[in-house]
């Protein structure tokens, strides 16, 4: 037993030193743009820091994507690993106490791994804000007056 509760605590280091420090290096800041309409020169600008926040969502997105990606590969070599850990325990021979800790230990260890993925993921933060696309710019009134 000592030496399966070593295994444990090697098991959740190695998922947890990981998946916290990539849940931490991520900070996200959504870029907003302004909804008032725009006077013609301004509708260039904001046509510029638009196209700036759409690539800085992008490349937020894509980060966010792969430190995601991660957290979930190492929560998946977690499940493998305690599953063949328990397939590999499992002999002919045991007796029906010895199946029951078996099965114990592989769900305790999935449960934990469920909840180092879990906790990761909620330190990586919500994802990326797409930014709001400028508002068009004020077109000018035409004259209803009759043309002569």
């Amino acid at each position: 037993m000592a030496r399966e509760k070593g295994w444990e605590m090697k098991r959740k280091f190695a998922i947890a030193i990981p998946a916290l420090i990539l849940a931490t290096s991520f900070l996200a800041t959504p870029a907003i743009a302004d909804t008032k309409p725009l006077a013609p020169s301004e509708a260039n600008d904001a046509r510029a820091i638009y196209k700036l926040a759409q690539d800085k969502f992008a490349s937020d997105l894509k980060d966010y994507e792969e430190k995601r990606r991660a957290i979930n590969k190492s929560f998946k070599e977690a499940i493998d690993k305690a599953l063949s850990d328990a397939r590999s325990l499992n002999v002919n021979t045991q007796s029906q106490m010895q199946k029951r800790q078996n099965m114990n230990m592989r769900n305790n260890l999935v449960i934990e791994a469920t909840a180092i993925r879990d906790t990761a993921i909620e330190l990586l933060g919500l994802p990326p804000i797409a930014p709001t696309p400028p508002a068009k710019a004020a077109k000018s009134e035409k004259s209803k007056k009759p043309k002569p």
